[in-house]
């Protein structure tokens, strides 16, 4: 009786572990992703891949949040198949927390906007991997068998088309919505300056390729349509631009160590903000007291690594690059 008793603990603290943690831990993290329905919260492991192949990063976080949807479903759905459903998953977000932790991100981006280091949530996908692969074996209900029920897969597929629909649907209800409040901004605004900004709206993200920049026309480049502020004599001689965020202590060292004092060539520095707009707290001092005073617009996310550096002969892009403040590129002086 003792090991039938003790059976049965070990069988019910599996369940626990394998059908309702580890499933509303994943459920939990999905559903904040989609709520916020902000690529910039990706892994940046994630972001730096999807750029490298060209994938759109809006596709790839919904896509994520409705494989993650469908796993949850698997787990809750269909018993035999819950282990492997369960550490397949954690064993991609340990990889993926590898990563990042390794780049030195400061927020594993599993929950939206809201910042959990990679080592916090590391620790708790391990633990629970653990669970899964040591207590899974415990209970009967959750080994692995070759026969599956029939209803069960059949209320997995049902499952993964509503996790689908939600994930992608709700993408294009925030679309809309989008759109009508920048048709409504226009409509409230019709000045010709509001017009022309309201004209040149950002996406909802932009990724920069760099290297795309480079021998080609400042004004030919997408970015260049969304900066406000810029001189009209941009493209005559030698001139950079800084792409600076306003509380980034690097990008203060950047510009106190190399742009205070008198500049050897035009400067103007832009302001990056996050997609709510420009920060309220922490936000540090202007040490160039000569460079030009630019901005980019809010409500998109911008991917930028400030302080990026663009350096521009012509009107010709000689060189961007996002810098290190010690040895910075792309400054000739």
């Amino acid at each position: 009786m003792t090991n039938q008793a003790e059976g049965r603990t070990w069988a019910i603290a599996a369940e626990l572990v394998t059908r309702v943690a580890v499933p509303l831990w994943i459920l939990a993290g999905a559903l904040f992703k989609l709520l916020d329905g902000s690529p910039s919260t990706l892994p940046g492991v994630v972001i730096r891949l999807s750029g490298a192949i060209g994938f759109d990063l809006g596709f790839v976080l919904h896509f994520m949040v409705a494989v993650e949807l469908v796993v949850v479903g698997v787990i809750w759905l269909l018993p035999t198949l819950a282990r492997i459903a369960g550490a397949a998953l954690l064993s991609v977000f340990m990889l993926t927390l590898v990563g990042e932790l390794v780049n030195g991100a400061s927020s594993c981006g599993c929950f939206g906007t809201v910042t959990v280091h990679p080592a916090v949530t590391m620790a708790i996908d391990g633990l629970l991997l653990l669970g899964v692969l040591t207590l899974g074996r415990r209970s009967v209900r959750l080994r692995v068998s070759r026969t599956v029920a029939t209803a069960g897969v059949a209320s997995v597929l049902v499952w993964t088309l509503a996790s689908f629909a939600i994930a992608f649907g709700l993408s294009a209800a925030n679309g809309r919505t989008a759109a009508r409040s920048t048709a409504a901004a226009r409509t409230e605004t019709p000045t010709p300056s509001a017009a022309s900004e309201a004209d040149a709206a950002p996406p909802p993200y932009y990724l920069p390729d760099y290297k795309s920049w480079l021998g080609r026309r400042w004004s030919d480049l997408e970015i260049a349509r969304w900066v406000r502020g810029l001189p009209a004599d941009i493209e005559q001689g030698e001139r950079y631009l800084v792409f600076y965020r306003k509380d980034c202590e690097h990008c203060h060292l950047l510009l106190e160590e190399h742009f205070s004092g008198p500049l050897p060539f035009p400067t103007t520095v832009v302001a990056v903000p996050e997609r709510a707009g420009f920060p309220t707290t922490g936000v540090l001092p202007m040490p160039c007291t000569e460079c030009g005073q630019a901005e980019l617009p809010s409500g998109c996310d911008w991917f930028m690594k400030t302080p990026v550096v663009v350096r521009l002969n012509g009107g010709v892009v000689e060189c961007a690059a996002e810098v290190d403040p010690d040895t910075p590129e792309c400054l000739q002086w």
